[in-house]
């Protein structure tokens, strides 16, 4: 059966916590007021550390957005508030193109 992204995240976490990183490192989901929300996963200590980065932007009908960039220390997602999901999935499909992982 194929999990849903936030269940892989869920399980993508929980691998990658080592008793140091979810302390000092981890993840932040933040609520932005234009309004949408931030994602900001710090990628040292974590199997995608090495992985190459990226950056993509999307603007959709209706005036939907979507930036995510990913660097050597970060994973940054942005959007607006329907985008959570799809957030979450862009860095999914970044860890399991680039890593032996599949969480």
């Amino acid at each position: 059966m194929r999990r849903n992204h936030l269940e892989w995240l869920d399980d993508w976490y929980r691998c990658q916590c080592n008793g140091e990183w979810e302390h000092k490192e981890g993840m932040r989901l933040q609520m932005l007021d234009n309004p949408g929300w931030l994602l900001t996963i710090r990628l040292a200590g974590t199997s995608a550390r090495n992985a190459p980065p990226q950056r993509l932007r999307m603007e959709t009908r209706g005036g939907g957005w979507l930036a995510c960039s990913i660097g050597e220390e970060c994973f940054e997602g942005s959007g607006d508030p329907r985008k959570l999901e799809q957030i979450i999935g862009v860095f999914r499909r970044w860890v399991e193109m680039n890593t032996h992982s599949k969480a």
